[in-house]
């Protein structure tokens, strides 16, 4: 599986595919990786929580769930970086590029995060996402939200390209469709 993740462009993959690749099914479980359990939750589920949080925290919310996706998401980076590297020696920037999109593809069509799509130049890394799952629970719940919502997403990307690129990065959500956006569009720039 790591083999394939990080040597092979997994974005034109369907998701059977994928999922036959990387998410073994048990009866009643999912792992990823045949290791890591995966649970499915409603997407107004994780909007209300992200509304019920706002109450008890205020603007902190944001933070609070950025800052915990972006560590999380950092330990991936840095995890199949370092595996990378033991194996196969220095990761390039172009591997780098391809293992976060292929990480990415896996979150949208195997987790159900969304579509994504991918514009990379030399100071950007553009994610783009259609249906996003937190967008689309702020919509079903009819919570029209003022800023970008997907905390979640714009937290575990920016750490993953941390970890992976082993640098520090800026990100934002530009545009969401929980805020009136056509799509949830995310901007990650080197410091």
């Amino acid at each position: 599986m790591f083999e394939i993740l990080v040597n092979e462009d997994l974005t034109d993959m369907s998701e059977g595919e994928l999922d036959k690749i990387f998410v073994a099914h048990e009866e009643g479980i999912k792992r990823f990786l045949g290791r890591i359990p995966l649970g499915c939750i409603y997407a107004t589920f994780l909007a209300g929580l992200y509304v019920e949080m706002e109450k008890i925290v205020g603007r902190a919310a944001k933070g609070l769930i950025v800052n915990a996706s972006k560590n999380r998401g950092k330990v991936a980076g840095m995890a199949i970086r370092k595996r990378y590297e033991k194996k196969y020696g220095k990761m390039d920037e172009d591997r780098v590029k391809m293992v976060a999109r292929n990480m990415l593809t896996v979150w949208g069509k195997c987790f159900g995060w969304g579509k994504m799509n991918f514009k990379i130049n030399d100071s950007e890394f553009i994610l783009e996402v259609e249906d996003s799952l937190e967008s689309t629970g702020f919509i079903k719940l009819k919570v029209k939200r003022e800023q970008p919502a997907c905390w979640m997403l714009l937290g575990y990307t920016w750490g993953l390209l941390e970890g992976l690129f082993n640098s520090k990065f800026v990100g934002d959500e530009v545009e969401c469709r929980a805020s009136g956006g056509s799509i949830c569009r995310f901007v990650f720039r080197t410091e």
